[in-house]
């Protein structure tokens, strides 16, 4: 299911700089509480001048490409009790400027040096993380865990890279479905580091797969007391169920979210509540849900209107659905996933001339998003249906490569072969399409 822009969200963002808070992790399907994750973000959070001027001065020579007087400018930090060795910072700062071959060319050639630094065994374990590498990045964690700290580091940057650690530890074990080794791991920074969101984070979602169902509850109603903007505790629940396939426990949380939520947390879980509905095929559950709209947030809103749009395609209203886009379109142009659902709404007009338009939308789309498998895949649905059936073959090969492949994707993959007479590869795709999930905008024509 195509996704506005602002539910693709980030990851866990960790510094290290200094005993900064570690945000807890946030991934694509737009909740913080579904799966773990790590990004590095360089922060100056608790510095001192000192610290933070030698940072922008090293920021700025790398911006000019200027890797020996960014060494430089870090040389002071070499003792600051308060960050890490200044070659692990030069390396984050690479990465954060862009330059990431570059910065783990630094860290590779400073392994060589100094190989058993507490923080040259946490920045290896924190890339592992976020390139899912959990068995590696549980192990750097664990040696990094056992090794000493330097003695200038204060105290609290001490804790801060135990703590640090040990939250790789556990986000490991997540990911290697070790919940009960991760639950221990949370517990133990829990003893250390009361009121932490992302340890509260982790702890229900380990006590969920656990099947403590109502611990789970207690440390998300936790986690919305300590911050009251997030998310209603029974929507992690049902985003939760959904991630493991419990459609009935899911639905019923939903439900209850919908029940407890009041004021902009309820128009939350009505959006989300649709996007779930939508998602498993059932539009005509989303009326009492989309009717109202949303007055005090224009994003919001926007959304609204976008799941009513997919509502009206989904069932072959596209008159309706293209009117709701175009209005969309004409207010941002540059949100892909408007323009692309545009595109294909115009694409089942009869108008040449509209059909024309969807055309030139993929066009544009593709060239902004070359590397997106949607963006080719509605190209090629497009061309193939304006008869263009080589250039449509090209563009759905890429999708496929650039891939994973939705259930869109697939159904146009399958048209095309059998357009082509390719029944072997039709009757593959034909079964491919029957596991597929997600929305079924092509009803009976499948």
């Amino acid at each position: 299911m195509p996704s506005m822009d602002r539910l693709t969200r980030f990851s866990v963002i960790a510094s290290f700089l200094g005993a900064c808070t570690v945000i807890t992790s946030l991934t694509a399907r737009g909740d913080f509480m579904i799966a773990p994750g790590i990004e590095r973000v360089v922060s100056t959070t608790d510095l001192g001048d000192p610290a933070r001027k030698a940072l922008e001065a090293a920021q700025k020579a790398i911006a000019e490409k200027n890797l020996p007087a960014a060494r430089e400018s870090l040389k002071p930090l070499l003792n600051d009790p308060n960050v890490a060795h200044p070659e692990i910072l030069l390396a984050e700062l690479l990465a954060e400027a862009g330059f990431e071959a570059d910065g783990r060319n630094v860290l590779e050639e400073f392994s060589g040096q100094e190989p058993d630094r507490v923080d040259l065994y946490l920045v290896f374990a924190e890339r592992a993380v976020k390139q899912q590498r959990w068995f590696d990045g549980w192990n750097l964690a664990t040696f990094g865990l056992r090794g000493s700290m330097p003695e200038h580091w204060s105290p609290k940057f001490q804790q801060h890279i135990r703590e640090r650690l040990q939250l790789v530890k556990a986000i490991c074990s997540e990911g290697r479905k070790d919940w009960t080794g991760a639950k221990q791991v949370y517990s133990s920074i829990e003893q250390n580091t009361k009121n932490s969101i992302d340890v509260l984070a982790g702890l229900g979602r380990c006590s969920f797969h656990l099947g403590e169902t109502e611990a789970a509850l207690r440390y998300f109603e936790n986690i919305k007391q300590l911050k009251p903007k997030s998310e209603p505790p029974y929507l992690l629940l049902a985003q939760l169920n959904e991630l493991v396939g419990k459609t009935p426990e899911a639905e019923a949380a939903y439900q209850k979210a919908l029940e407890t939520s009041e004021g902009t947390d309820k128009i939350g879980v009505r959006l989300a509540f649709a996007r779930w509905l939508i998602f498993n095929n059932r539009p005509e559950s989303t009326t009492a849900l989309l009717t109202e709209p949303i007055s005090d947030s224009p994003e919001n809103e926007t959304e609204r209107q976008f799941l009513k749009a997919l509502v009206a395609r989904m069932g072959g209203k596209y008159s309706e659905a293209q009117a709701v886009l175009s209005a969309l379109h004409r207010q941002d142009a540059s949100r892909f996933v408007i323009a692309n659902q545009l595109a294909l709404v115009l694409c089942e007009s009869t108008d040449e001339s509209l059909r024309a338009r969807a055309l030139q939308i993929a066009e544009g789309n593709v060239r902004n998003q070359s590397q997106s498998s949607e963006a080719w895949a509605t190209l090629g649905w497009i061309q193939l249906q304006l008869g263009d059936r080589t250039l449509a073959e090209k563009s759905l090969a890429n999708a496929a490569q650039l891939g994973p492949l939705s259930r869109d994707t697939i159904y146009y993959i399958l048209q095309l072969k059998r357009a082509a007479g390719d029944t072997n590869a039709a009757t593959l795709l034909e079964k491919a399409l029957e596991q597929a999930k997600g929305p079924n905008y092509f009803g009976k024509r499948t």
